[in-house]
């Protein structure tokens, strides 16, 4: 209902994303021809999830009786970029829906960061003017499958990804909703990051603070009962590492890393193999996605040496296209991860590892002593469940999850669709 109104010199085509705070359409440029995705972000940012939801459905409405008052022509003063960037913390506590955008302005000139062309402001909303990028990581596992035989296409993917992550974490921006909808995919499938509406510059997350989408949620964001406060980078990492989960094995390990409500992660907690059982992966691969998913936070990979050991790794799976995935070269690595990459993240990464002490797979036990008691269910004696020959969990509770669209803050581009189930392929 929305459908050729025009903001300046942009006319909106169609609506192809909804959020709890805001609605994102296709648009024109008039001028250029050029395609952009313009973001209606609501000025008041209060109540729950829910609550936020039925504001997405109010904001709909009240745009079209907005731009219908001014003949489905309206024209807005543009905000100096540049001004965003320099608000205090006092000025943001008058204007919250302006959080988002200084988190994303801050990081958005990085080639694979969606780019913010321009910003709009009216009574109602504020518009933001975005690259248009038809296709997500969602689609592209799932829908298309353009992973599922294709190795070195899940290497560019996930070390495009770990790579400007990496560089959003060096500037002091945690994402902290990091899932394959929120990654983008140009014709090419190289990798544009988006919505950045939880992320956070804060480098450790209060006790309890429960951020993210669940399937991707690192087990200490939502752990009751948690006394320290964790780095918010080593959530970012655990998301990273369930993607790559996502782009080998087309489904995710776990519903969510809370042992109170998943079988299967509460199994996991026990006994870290019962992932070969579950998903076709190999040793190698397995060694890999064990760095990832350290329970403690502190001893989880580093984004350089994840990248290292997945460029590396020469089987993915134990069987199939992925069994066998070509080493990469010092050539194929720098050409994946573009031209600028020797210049930026080369020696952000050489600066890195001169700060940090290597991570070897030896320290990847879990010692259920170090660990949260919260982590792990209150009766012990449903911790060591069995698993049927074919790799199924027997019990209830252990139903295959699926990959399915995540509830929180679906402001990009997503279109409805569910993953496919996580053990139908075994």
């Amino acid at each position: 209902m929305l459908t050729n109104t025009q903001i300046n010199n942009y006319r909106l085509i169609k609506q192809i994303g909804s959020g709890a705070y805001g609605i994102v359409f296709l648009a024109e440029d008039i001028i250029t021809g050029e395609e952009y995705a313009i973001k209606a972000v609501m000025k008041q940012r209060s109540g729950s999830a829910d609550e936020g939801v039925r504001r997405s459905t109010i904001l709909r409405t009240q745009l079209y009786h907005f731009f219908k008052s001014f003949q489905n022509r309206l024209y807005l003063p543009s905000v100096d970029l540049e001004s965003i960037r320099v608000l205090s913390q006092e000025q943001l506590a008058h204007a919250p829906h302006y959080r988002e955008l200084l988190m994303h302005l801050s990081v958005h000139t990085h080639e694979h960061v969606v780019t913010i062309h321009q910003v709009m402001e009216s009574s109602l909303a504020t518009f933001i003017v975005m690259d248009y990028l038809p296709c997500d990581l969602f689609t592209a596992i799932v829908n298309q499958q353009v992973f599922a035989k294709d190795g070195l296409l899940v290497k560019k993917v996930f070390l495009q990804l770990c790579e400007v992550i990496f560089y959003c974490h060096r500037l002091g921006v945690y994402h902290c909703d990091l899932k394959p909808e929120n990654i983008l995919l140009d014709k090419w499938y190289n990798v544009y990051v988006c919505d950045f509406g939880l992320a956070t510059p804060v480098p450790e997350l209060a006790p309890n603070v429960c951020v993210g989408s669940s399937y991707y949620m690192a087990p200490e964001r939502g752990s009751l009962g948690r006394e320290l406060r964790a780095p918010t980078a080593a959530g970012d990492v655990w998301a990273i590492g369930i993607i790559l989960i996502n782009l080998v094995c087309i489904c995710n390990p776990w519903v969510k890393a809370d042992s109170l409500v998943d079988g299967t992660f509460r199994h996991f907690l026990t006994n870290p193999r019962v992932l070969m059982k579950i998903l076709p992966i190999t040793d190698e691969f397995y060694s890999i996605i064990l760095q990832v998913l350290q329970l403690d936070p502190e001893r989880r990979s580093t984004l350089p040496l994840l990248m290292e050991a997945v460029a590396n790794c020469e089987h993915f799976t134990v069987e199939g296209p992925l069994s066998t995935v070509e080493r990469l070269s010092v050539e194929q690595y720098n050409k994946f991860l573009g031209d600028s990459y020797s210049v930026r993240s080369r020696k952000m990464c050489d600066d890195y590892y001169s700060e940090e002490e290597e991570f070897t797979t030896d320290d990847c036990g879990y010692d259920r002593d170090r660990v949260p008691h919260s982590l792990y269910g209150t009766d012990d004696n449903c911790l060591p469940r069995s698993l049927s020959g074919d790799g199924r969990c027997d019990t209830a509770s252990s139903a295959a999850p699926e990959l399915l669209l995540s509830t929180s803050l679906e402001t990009n581009y997503s279109r409805d669709g569910r993953w496919l189930p996580s053990y139908a392929h075994l």
